[in-house]
């Protein structure tokens, strides 16, 4: 058992660096992209929010474009684990039917990847962060467990999507278009409060409340908000209340870890048909 999990684990590095080495292939700036696509994105918000717009951060605290940035790598960490893993399965279809193996290892190498990118990416941040002057929170040291989270849903989710994917190509496109209602729903580019604030003016305080306890059910709306928080807001400045922010993660915890064990039954019983479809 124990020497079959070692080989198991060896596999999806072995993926993962295949990945690695074939997504860079021939580009001079390699691993920079991960930081210059977020990064531009970032600029592009600040202008059109800050300058254009002239909306003005509601904490008023730091500066506009760290708060967007470190919000950016949380959710394309998410986001590009989702869309690489959902067609993982699909990508490796000649290795699957050449070689007996359990396929999940597919979708588990495609989420290491892009772990590498995020945390590099986000090693990055932090020391510019740290030249800036703006600096980073004593909370960081609770980082790993946020990253940690988001992961487990990750997983959760990738299991479904990729297994689905094999058998209804659609799926993949499907992802990315409710990738974009999903950014514009979960507080990346905008602080949960301003949700909050525009929830109570419509539906009211009562019911405005738990209008917004539905929209935090999101598990990546209080993933995002807690990476922010644990790298920026550690000086009495945040947008959720930490205890309901607890409360929030831990529904994300409950959530990611259904969806985990689920979509591992799920994908192993679906694995079977697997070379069949392809």
């Amino acid at each position: 058992m124990t020497r079959s999990l070692r080989q198991q684990f060896e596999l999806v590095v072995s993926l993962a660096k295949r990945d690695l080495k074939a997504r860079y292939k021939d580009s001079i700036l390699g691993f920079f992209w991960s930081l210059l696509r977020p990064a531009f994105l970032t600029v592009i918000i600040w202008v059109v929010f800050s300058k254009i717009l002239q909306l003005e951060f509601p904490h008023g605290v730091l500066p506009y474009w760290t708060y967007v940035l470190v919000s950016l790598l949380a959710w394309n960490f998410l986001i590009g684990s989702l869309m690489d893993a959902s067609h993982s399965v699909i990508a490796n279809a000649s290795l699957l039917k050449k070689v007996k193996l359990d396929a999940e290892v597919f979708p588990i190498a495609a989420i290491l990847a892009n772990a590498v990118h995020f945390l590099l990416a986000l090693a990055v941040v932090l020391v510019l962060l740290v030249l800036s002057g703006v600096g980073v929170s004593k909370l960081v040291i609770f980082l790993p467990v946020i990253v940690a989270l988001e992961t487990l849903f990750i997983l959760g989710l990738a299991f479904y999507l990729s297994a689905l994917n094999v058998f209804y190509r659609d799926v993949g496109s499907a992802l990315e278009l409710a990738s974009l209602a999903w950014f514009y729903i979960t507080p990346v580019i905008y602080p949960a409060e301003l949700t909050w604030q525009r929830i109570q003016e419509i539906f009211g305080p009562e019911r405005g409340a738990f209008v917004f306890h539905l929209y935090m059910l999101n598990p990546a709306a209080p993933i995002v908000v807690a990476v922010r928080k644990v790298v920026l807001f550690g000086r009495g400045v945040g947008e959720v209340g930490r205890n309901d922010l607890f409360l929030y993660l831990g529904a994300a915890g409950a959530v990611s870890l259904f969806l985990t064990v689920t979509g591992w039954i799920i994908f192993r019983r679906l694995s079977r048909r697997f070379v069949d479809e392809l």
